[in-house]
């Protein structure tokens, strides 16, 4: 096996090194700053405009849906003045329907939580890409 790397070593000696013409550094960085600047692109976020509208008017009328399927007894909606709505035929799909209050606290809870997640993510994700 020796006698291979003998060879080799023979071979490197009778070709030298290549030196490196006097402006090869100076023609490499200028090409690698036209790709960078050829290849820059606009920023485009994840979830567009109308995805995050979307999201939040279903998460208003869901909050709003727990609250007015939530026990009429118990409801912060009894005191409010609901006759202007009798000129309105519409059946009541949800008349026999009632939430728990465990169940509300829980989705309440829930979307709370997710309501302060999504700031606390946003600021650590972009701590991190901006170093």
């Amino acid at each position: 096996m020796e006698e291979q790397f003998k060879d080799i070593e023979q071979l490197l000696k009778e070709a030298g090194t290549d030196q490196p013409s006097s402006g090869f550094l100076k023609n490499i960085m200028s090409q690698i700053e036209l790709s960078e600047t050829q290849k820059s692109r606009v920023y485009q976020p994840l979830i567009s405009k109308k995805t995050w509208l979307i999201m939040i008017l279903t998460l208003v009328l869901s909050m709003c849906g727990i609250l007015l399927l939530s026990d009429p007894k118990e409801s912060i909606f009894n005191a409010i003045d609901y006759s202007f709505l009798n000129g309105i035929f519409i059946k009541n799909l949800f008349s026999g329907y009632t939430l728990h209050k465990t169940a509300i606290y829980g989705i309440l809870f829930l979307s709370a939580l997710f309501f302060i997640q999504i700031p606390i993510l946003k600021r650590r994700i972009d701590r991190s890409f901006s170093i």
